[in-house]
């Protein structure tokens, strides 16, 4: 268990939370800047609204009396600004010479402004100690002689409008910070919802016995759809690999326990003897069943190493020409001295995909049978590899009595022998032949000669 913590240094709970929480903590600044500028560009548009009002208000009143301008105060329109009672207000009347006719005499200078300009503008300038708003109109009129012009200016401190602002960027802050952490919670719970099939799969797996490798049953997301499938089938090789080795044990201890049995016996018999040709006799008796049991045992061995490597289907290129001719020298030396085995082949290669032991495992099978089997008085056996369409026929001719057809269905069993059989054996060869042959994609088949003895015929695809 340490060692998976180990591995487990980030969950996926983590991974979806951290990034989701980054984004939205990302994109609640932005709003915050968005809203702050919102709340300035907002405040001021209202204030300077009222600037302008009063600085059109105090131009309506001028008037230009033989060349000179009289101006009656419009009290109302300062009295507008002056409502926000800590700001304060300040306002400048100048004529186009610059003499101040009413007003603050240091207020600071307005931008230049032409008569096209029909609006007040608008701009800050620090008077006082303070920030100011300003708001300056140039007013002209035709004279007789020249034009009058007259430059109106009001100003207001900013508090009230920083205040409005301010209240403004705390109430969207405020609602942008419920609205992240509302989302930040519906996230967590979609994640956690979102996992939970994950935590199902886990607590099916935990509760399990260790034998207990069914497929997994409880449903699951489309993203993990595949992964449990991965799973099941993982368990279901695992399951079939467990089920060969019970098989073989099983095997193993059924076929090994009466020639053991039977082993010892002759021991025992040999040991009470006195006389030595019994003795003789009985020890003769105790090497040939040895022997049989070797065979058994080798037998067995490979029945479990075919089942182990069809499951594990490691192909690669192989030449079917090499693989035969390595097969007989493995089986002719080890049959009947005087046996003769004929090989034809008009192929110079033969290339194939497959797994070469159990191919050359498949191959002696067939040709030792042959030689044990179907070759009474050392007739030779006759193995033929050629071309069949888009596949490669491996046949293989004895002399023998052949196969009845009852058995042409139950002679590739395991543990099934063919009836009148002269050698001794464990009917396994042909079944570890036919599990070859069809992990490989082929056929195999088994028919009686029309000139007498038996022909197996193995069909592999070609590369």
């Amino acid at each position: 268990m340490r060692e998976f913590s180990a591995l487990a240094r980030w969950s996926i709970r983590r991974r979806l939370l951290v990034p989701l929480c980054a984004l939205f903590i990302a994109a609640m600044l932005v709003l915050y800047g968005a809203a702050r500028g919102y709340g300035r560009q907002a405040a001021d548009t209202s204030y300077d609204h009222l600037l302008q009002a009063s600085v059109l208000s105090m131009t309506d009143s001028l008037q230009l009396v033989q060349g000179a301008w009289h101006m009656d105060m419009p009290y109302a329109a300062l009295e507008v600004l002056s409502l926000a009672a800590n700001d304060r207000v300040f306002y400048r009347v100048t004529d186009g010479a610059g003499r101040v006719l009413t007003g603050y005499p240091d207020l600071p200078a307005p931008p230049r402004l032409t008569s096209k300009d029909h609006q007040p503008a608008l701009f800050d300038a620090l008077y006082s100690g303070e920030l100011v708003r300003f708001a300056v109109l140039r007013h002209e009129i035709a004279a007789p002689e020249s034009n009058a012009v007259a430059i109106v200016q009001v100003g207001q401190t900013r508090l009230a409008r920083d205040a409005l602002a301010s209240d403004i960027v705390w109430r969207a802050t405020l609602i942008i910070g419920v609205l992240t952490l509302a989302v930040l919670a519906l996230v967590w719970v979609g994640v956690h919802r979102s996992l939970r099939p994950v935590a199902r799969v886990e607590k099916e797996l935990l509760t399990r016995q260790a034998s207990e490798l069914r497929p997994i049953e409880s449903p699951v997301p489309r993203e993990l759809v595949q992964l449990v499938a991965a799973l099941n089938g993982f368990m279901a090789r695992l399951s079939g690999n467990l089920d060969t080795l019970r098989v073989f044990i099983a095997d193993a201890a059924h076929q090994l326990r009466t020639p053991l049995a039977a082993l010892r016996a002759q021991v025992q018999v040999a040991l009470d003897e006195d006389d030595p040709a019994e003795q003789r006799r009985s020890l003769v008796a105790v090497d040939r069943n040895a022997a049989r049991l070797t065979r058994l045992v080798n037998q067995l061995l490979s029945d479990a190493s075919v089942n182990h490597r069809s499951s594990l289907q490691r192909f690669e290129r192989l030449d079917a020409v090499e693989l035969v001719r390595d097969a007989l020298q493995d089986v002719v030396p080890q049959a009947d001295p005087h046996s003769d085995v004929i090989w034809h082949s008009a192929l110079a290669q033969a290339p194939l995909l497959g797994d070469a032991l159990m191919l050359r495992e498949a191959v002696k099978n067939l040709i030792d049978n042959a030689l044990k089997h179907g070759s009474p008085d050392q007739t030779p056996v006759v193995v033929t590899l050629d071309r069949d369409g888009d596949a490669w026929r491996l046949t293989i001719d004895d002399q023998g009595p052949g196969i009845p057809p009852a058995q042409a269905q139950t002679i590739f069993d395991r543990f099934v022998r063919g009836a009148g059989t002269r050698a001794s054996g464990a009917g396994l060869g042909l079944s570890i032949v036919r599990r070859v042959v069809e992990g490989h994609r082929g056929t195999i088949a088994m028919t009686n000669r029309v000139e007498g003895g038996l022909r197996v015929s193995v069909r592999l695809p070609a590369a």
